[in-house]
């Protein structure tokens, strides 16, 4: 079995090199009789109509360079050597359709067909060489309509009422339609269709498969690595043995090659979930995250791409060789991250391992745990995490870059609450970008605020001891210049209480800007009308803004003081030494 991409004027053209009829020393393709007709409908939700807006919203990306090409799924080929033709095995309805979609496109820009003829039906062989190839008669039939009691009649003499003709039928008068549409720019819509669509083929008997991909460093076939090793895989996977009594039936290959597809298919799908794409591979593509991991438990050295066709990860498959065990650590290593993914105590711990700052944990740091029994995976993330919680919690300061103890601690406090079975959000946490803020500002008269009286008498009060005469000037002041505030705010910013665990918590980076250098209120009403909107918000967070965290001197809801600082910060270390794992 062997398998190459190309673009879909590589499919139809035999006037280019990189032609998958010329490679196969091919004239067309052909549909044998036993295969089933067209069967494509052309309706709101029918494959024909599915396709062509695929391929419009592929176009639209590709014009705001989003996404440079698409992909068709997989068509199967044998190659017929006396008759020099390729037998459509699966994909004749796609073959089928890009063929008409050319022909109409080749019609309405009166330019020349790459598919004229490359197309070969058992039966109904007429129809295509007379009506979709022949431009004359294709302008002719699309003028038509289907007569429901008699079929398609193109004259007195001449009447189809086959199933697969109506099918044909409306598919064309479907495409017509589409390629006259305004928002179709059919000339740049063709180029692209021609040149950035493509098609991986898979050609079955007595080819190399290590032909396939002898061109993979020459440019010639752009795509992911990703794509390469499924087309590397899929060839390899359950290929004819050196032993004849042991060769597996042709069918019986052919399905296992779609169950690998299938299964392919789905975990892309769970690996590019937007939560578990951020949980476990820090948002980079989640089907080249899995096979990479997939590697690395098959003794995988990562090493440095050198330049942009050179694909390492490639390569080791390649290699390796071993197709059905790569297969079997795929599904096994998917079967393992889902079932953390959806086990709330794993997915908790194993989170804040990954998200909690300074611990520099990834996913493929956690091989030797993909055999552990589920207690033992339990018992080893608990003391991960417990590692990571530093002591003296209350002695921590922002001010000599104690941050991301300060975050650790201030995370575990959202994550481990006493519910054991709740679900911390990670993936708001990390998208919404929840960081360190200070509750009391570093800089009160950032983004032209002025001091209110009650402002400067919780300024000295966070001072303390250090205050002088002159900063007492300053403060008494109405207003003060730049320079005037940098007299205070530096002396702020070294103040004890103000770097303090006990005026630090979680907010959004989003929030971090909108409060700008803003006080208590203005900070808990950001807050609280994300609460009322039903957005995410860390509990601890929530707690600090409602003041449920201090259980005296709260004060009001306008100002965070010192002693709310020096009460938060007990509770801070009264809630981390009541987590059962801390103990």
């Amino acid at each position: 079995m062997a398998e190459l991409i190309y673009t879909i004027n590589g499919i139809f053209s035999t006037d280019i090199a990189e032609s998958c009829l010329v490679e196969y020393n091919a004239t067309k393709y052909h549909i044998a009789a036993y295969q089933r007709g067209y069967k494509w409908a052309s309706d709101k939700d029918g494959a024909v109509t599915i396709l062509l807006n695929d391929l419009l919203d592929a176009f639209h990306s590709f014009e705001k360079k989003e996404k440079k090409e698409y992909y068709l799924q997989y068509i199967t080929l044998k190659k017929n050597i006396e008759n020099r033709y390729l037998e459509v095995i699966d994909g004749q309805q796609r073959l089928t359709t890009l063929s008409i979609l050319l022909s109409i496109i080749s019609l309405k820009l009166n330019i020349n067909n790459v598919a004229t003829n490359k197309l070969d039906y058992a039966i109904r062989a007429n129809f295509f060489e007379q009506y979709i190839y022949n431009s004359d008669n294709l302008k002719y039939i699309l003028s038509l309509e289907w007569n429901n009691d008699k079929g398609l009649v193109i004259s007195d003499s001449e009447i189809i009422n086959n199933q697969d003709v109506f099918y044909l039928f409306n598919a064309a008068k479907k495409i017509y339609a589409f390629c006259s549409k305004d928002d179709v720019k059919l000339g740049p819509f063709y180029h692209y269709v021609l040149n950035n669509v493509k098609i991986i083929v898979n050609a079955v008997d007595h080819i190399s498969s290590e032909k396939v991909f002898s061109n993979l460093n020459s440019n010639k076939v752009p795509l992911t690595e990703a794509e390469l090793i499924k087309g590397l895989l899929l060839t390899k996977f359950s290929r004819l043995q050196n032993n004849d009594a042991n060769k597996k039936k042709f069918r019986e290959i052919l399905e296992m090659r779609m169950s690998l597809g299938r299964n392919w298919d789905e975990i892309t799908r769970w690996s590019n979930q937007p939560q578990v794409n951020s949980f476990f591979f820090k948002q980079e593509e989640g089907m080249q995250s899995m096979l990479h991991l997939v590697a690395l438990n098959l003794d995988y050295k990562p090493i440095a791409k050198t330049n942009a066709n050179h694909y390492p990860l490639f390569n080791f498959y390649h290699k390796y060789g071993k197709t059905d065990t790569v297969y079997k650590e795929l599904l096994k290593i998917h079967a393992i991250l889902n079932d953390w993914f959806s086990n709330n105590t794993t997915y908790n711990l194993l989170g804040f391992l990954f998200f909690a700052k300074g611990s520099g944990r990834r996913i493929q740091d956690f091989l030797a745990e993909f055999s552990m029994k589920k207690s033992q995976l339990h018992n080893k993330l608990l003391s991960d995490v417990r590692s990571l919680i530093p002591k003296d919690i209350e002695y921590l300061s922002y001010n000599n870059k104690q941050d991301d103890e300060i975050h650790r601690v201030l995370l575990a406090l959202n994550v481990f609450s006493s519910d054991s079975s709740k679900r911390f959000n990670y993936h708001r946490f990390i998208v919404e970008k929840w960081t360190l803020e200070h509750i009391f500002p570093q800089t009160p008269e950032g983004k032209g605020k002025v001091l209110e009286e009650k402002d400067k008498q919780e300024i000295r009060k966070m001072l303390g001891d250090i205050i002088t005469p002159q900063i007492n000037k300053v403060l008494n002041q109405e207003k003060r210049t730049k320079e005037e505030r940098e007299i205070y705010e530096t002396a702020l910013q070294e103040s004890k209480s103000l770097n303090s665990i006990g005026n630090m918590c979680l907010l959004t980076n989003k929030d971090n800007i909108s409060n700008g250098c803003g006080f208590f209120d203005e900070k808990r009403s950001n807050i609280l009308a994300r609460v009322r909107k039903g957005s995410f918000v860390p509990k601890h967070t929530f707690d600090v803004f409602s003041k449920m965290v201090l259980e005296k001197n709260t004060g009001d809801f306008e100002r965070w003081t010192n002693d709310n600082i020096e009460n938060h910060t007990l509770s801070i270390v009264s809630a981390i030494n009541e987590l059962e794992f801390i103990k």
